[in-house]
Order: C-alpha cells, then sequence, then structure tokens
C-alpha cells in the first residue's frame, strides 16, 4: 500500500479524464451522449473505490486514479465503431503515456492500466496478475450502476404506462435478490456496499409494486 497519496497528482488525473469525457461525447456525430451523467458517475465510483480500497487494503492512489480513468473514454469507442465494451481497453490506452508523464513508475501504470482495461467484461487483451486495485475499480463501478439515481433512470422509460413499469419490476426484483444471494462483487466490503444498494432498489420496486395493487376501488 503506498505510504502517502499524492493528491496533487490525482487532480492532474482527474482533470485528464473530466476532459477526455466531455472531448470525446463532442466528437460525436448524432448520436446520444451524456457528458455531465458520465462524470458525476465517475465521481461516484472514485468516492466509493477509495473506501473500498482503504477497508481492503489497496493501494489507495493507484484505486482511485483508476476509478478516475475508468470511463474517461467511454464515448471514444463509439466514434471508432467498436464495442461499446472495449472503452475501458481504449482507456487504458489512451492514460498509459499521460501516467508516465505524470510520474508513475513503469510498474504503478501497469497497475492502472490494467484496471481500467479490465473493468467492463474481465478482459484487458493481455495477460496481466488480477490485482486488488482491479477488483476495487470493478466493484465501485457496479455498486454505483446500482445506486439510488440509476433506479430512477431504470424506471423513467415505463413511467408513462403504469401497467408496463409494474409488469418490469417483478423481474427486476426477482434478478436483485439473486445478485444479493450470489454475493457477485469482487471483494467482501464491495459485497457490502453493493447488498446496501440492492436492499434500496428491492425495497423500493416491493413498495411500487404494492401500490399498483391497491391502485383500485375498495371491495
Amino acid at each position: 500500500m503506498s505510504i502517502m497519496t499524492d493528491f496533487t497528482r490525482l487532480a492532474q488525473v482527474a482533470r485528464f479524464a473530466q476532459e477526455h469525457i466531455y472531448a470525446s461525447a463532442a466528437q460525436l456525430d448524432g448520436q446520444p451522449a451524456d457528458p455531465d451523467y458520465r462524470w458525476q458517475h465517475t465521481l461516484r465510483v472514485t468516492h466509493y473505490g477509495r473506501q473500498i480500497a482503504e477497508a481492503e487494503g489497496a493501494d489507495i492512489e493507484l484505486a482511485v486514479a483508476a476509478c478516475l480513468l475508468h470511463d474517461s473514454e467511454k464515448y471514444s469507442d463509439w466514434q471508432k465503431g467498436e464495442d461499446e465494451r472495449s472503452h475501458g481497453r481504449v482507456a487504458a490506452q489512451t492514460a498509459r503515456p499521460f501516467l508516465a508523464q505524470i510520474g508513475y513508475s513503469p510498474e504503478q501504470v501497469d497497475n492502472i492500466c490494467y484496471s481500467i482495461a479490465v473493468h467492463v467484461d474481465g478482459s484487458a487483451g493481455y495477460e496481466h496478475e488480477h490485482t486488488l486495485e482491479a477488483r476495487v475499480v470493478s466493484d465501485a463501478d457496479n455498486v454505483d450502476r446500482f445506486g439510488a439515481y440509476r433506479v430512477l433512470l431504470w424506471c423513467v422509460d415505463d413511467m408513462s404506462n403504469y401497467a408496463a413499469l409494474i409488469a418490469k419490476l417483478g423481474d427486476r426484483v426477482q434478478r436483485l435478490k439473486d445478485y444479493r444471494e450470489r454475493q457477485v462483487m469482487e471483494t467482501g466490503y464491495g459485497n457490502q456496499l453493493f447488498n446496501q444498494q440492492l436492499e434500496l432498489q428491492i425495497d423500493f420496486f416491493q413498495k411500487l409494486i404494492a401500490e399498483y395493487e391497491i391502485t383500485h376501488l375498495p371491495e
């Protein structure tokens, strides 16, 4: 674990990540993009990543740097016509020279870049030890993907069709319970945070279903 965290260097990483998110979104031709949301997601992932790294004994600075950069090329693979799952690998390639330039050692650069590359689908495109920092980034990303704001995003498409929304929720609740049962995160603390998100969604969706069931005249 790093003895000290270089927050000045992490501030440089944050600027790099934010600039690349907005720049890649601006170059899309008619495709939908929401760089504001992507940057906000990145900040939350970084928050969760630091919590998990501290709890699990990971290198906090390397984990935070990788969290900041994990979606920095989220829209670049769209420009190139590549599978959306490749954006972690694209981000790792783009960030590598920058990380070396601001003073990370070759070993630290390798760890950060692997953590970025592998976070989407478990494949970095090359052989590398599966580091604790990589597990932290993956877990932090998933914790935010199941957070309160994503509950709203998940529901919004069907808000004008109450019955359709409720029909979706039954399957969704069962899937969430399955995730909770299987403990799908890669770290112990990641599972703890993820389960809190699952409980939030399960409770909220079950309340929506219960309200729908009494939306009729009393008998």
